[in-house]
Formats: C-alpha cells, sequence, structure tokens
C-alpha cells in the first residue's frame, strides 16, 4: 500500500525528445520541520470542508475494507470527481492512505495522522493557556513542535 509522505521525492520526468536540451538540475532542499502552528493549519485546512469530514467518517467506518473513489461517491452522494479532488486533498495533507489496483484507487484512513491530529490538538490548547516564551517568534522558538 502507498503511503503519504511529506519527505517523499517527485517522480522524475519520464523522458526527453531526441536531441532536445537536459532540464537544469535542481536540488531539493529538505522542508524545513513544520512546527505545531503550521501542521495544524495544515491539517484543519484539509479538513475545511463538510464533504472531506464526511470522507473521514466514512474511510474511518470501512478501516478492514479499503473504498474505491467510486464507493465514496456513491455513499456521499457526490460526483466521482468530486470524490476524487477531495481524497487528494485528504491525500496531500496525510489523512488517508492510498492504494493503486489496476485502474482503481482504494483509500483508507492513515490511523497514524488521526493520533498525530489528537496529540496536536492537546499540545495547542495546552499552549494557548499559558504565555508564549519566544515573543510570538516561531521561526526562532525551541519549542516550535509544542508550543510551549
Amino acid at each position: 500500500m502507498a503511503e503519504h509522505s511529506p519527505d517523499a521525492t517527485p517522480p522524475a520526468p519520464r523522458g526527453r525528445a531526441s536531441g532536445s536540451p537536459a532540464a537544469p538540475r535542481v536540488l531539493a532542499m529538505k522542508p524545513r520541520s513544520r512546527g505545531l502552528v503550521e501542521r495544524m493549519c495544515e491539517l484543519n485546512a484539509s479538513l475545511g470542508y463538510p464533504a472531506r469530514m464526511k470522507m473521514i467518517k466514512v474511510l474511518g467506518s470501512h478501516q478492514d475494507s479499503p473504498l474505491s473513489v467510486s464507493e465514496v461517491a456513491q455513499t456521499l452522494r457526490i460526483s466521482q470527481p468530486t470524490a476524487t479532488k477531495h481524497l487528494g486533498i485528504l491525500y496531500r495533507a496525510g489523512w488517508v492512505h492510498r492504494d493503486e489496483a489496476g485502474p482503481r484507487v482504494h483509500y483508507t484512513l492513515n490511523l497514524d495522522t488521526v493520533a498525530e491530529y489528537r496529540r496536536l490538538i492537546d499540545y495547542a490548547f495546552a499552549a494557548a493557556l499559558t504565555p508564549c516564551v519566544n515573543s510570538f517568534d516561531c521561526e526562532t522558538c525551541p519549542f516550535e513542535q509544542t508550543c510551549h
């Protein structure tokens, strides 16, 4: 089963026409680790549409049997392109696993992300009730991951 990885490198180009110059090499920088605030915003934004919240419920209630895009669309009474769009957003944020089985793509809820979200929301609200030790400068804060 293919899993979401925030550090995944995009696939290399498939090739080039004979005689065309090679594309310039771009050195990929490892993304800066995301702190509590950035990750919470990413996760919350990805849930910010009713269809996506419903998808979390549908996929969570089918952990033993991954669902295809068509099955998710049919369950929620939405079009397949709409389901594909919203499942893609959930996938990029890490909420779902995708497994390509021939022409079909099946999805399951990523329980690690569910656990991460619950942990981060606890940190966020605990931190909200305490003074900031770094004058709200998250970029240089030694507590960026837990915001305390």
